[in-house]
């Protein structure tokens, strides 16, 4: 078992809530838990969350998943290639992907849980090359979630995390 120091506990958290936040219409918990982490106020009712939530991630306003804005990014990379690079990544660090989990591969939930998977574990050569990946993209999904979002709670969401992967980029990249 790994033991973790208060600041790698933090980081795991961190990454968790923020998957939590993306993985479905979040729940009443994982709000509240944000509103701690951000040290924010939001006054956006559960209700408007919840519908802001399926406009922007069930009926597509924002996607959500990595393959999108490396398209974007790297207009010749087949989306296929990007799918089995990050598998690749997932291989290396030993995690199956249970096949009854609905989501892709390049979700961004399931990017921040694995990266939250690879602080547990303490393989440190992973997250610097993971968090490569995230730094390339999730600036941009964070931006077109604040452009995108009708609450206050999302746009917060977007800067906070923006913030949160961009100080993990200069701290553990460097």
């Amino acid at each position: 078992m790994n033991f973790l120091d208060p600041v790698q506990q933090e980081r795991v958290e961190a990454y968790r809530l923020f998957a939590y936040l993306f993985m479905n219409i979040p729940q009443f918990e994982h709000i509240e838990d944000f509103k701690d982490f951000a040290e924010v106020s939001i006054n956006d009712t559960y209700e408007e969350i919840c519908n802001d939530y399926i406009a922007l991630f069930v009926e597509g306003a924002v996607p959500n998943y990595e393959g999108y804005y490396l398209t974007e990014l790297y207009k010749d990379i087949p989306l296929s290639f990007e799918l089995r690079d990050v598998q690749h990544f997932y291989w290396a660090a030993g995690v199956a992907i249970d096949e009854e989990i609905d989501l892709p591969h390049d979700h961004i939930s399931m990017e921040l849980l694995f990266m939250s998977y690879l602080i547990e574990q303490n393989l440190k050569d992973l997250q610097i090359e993971f968090l490569r990946r995230l730094c390339e993209w999730i600036p941009l999904f964070c931006d077109t979630l604040y452009e995108k979002a009708n609450t206050a709670f999302y746009k917060e969401v977007a800067t906070s995390l923006k913030e949160f992967v961009l100080s993990e980029c200069e701290e553990t990249i460097e």
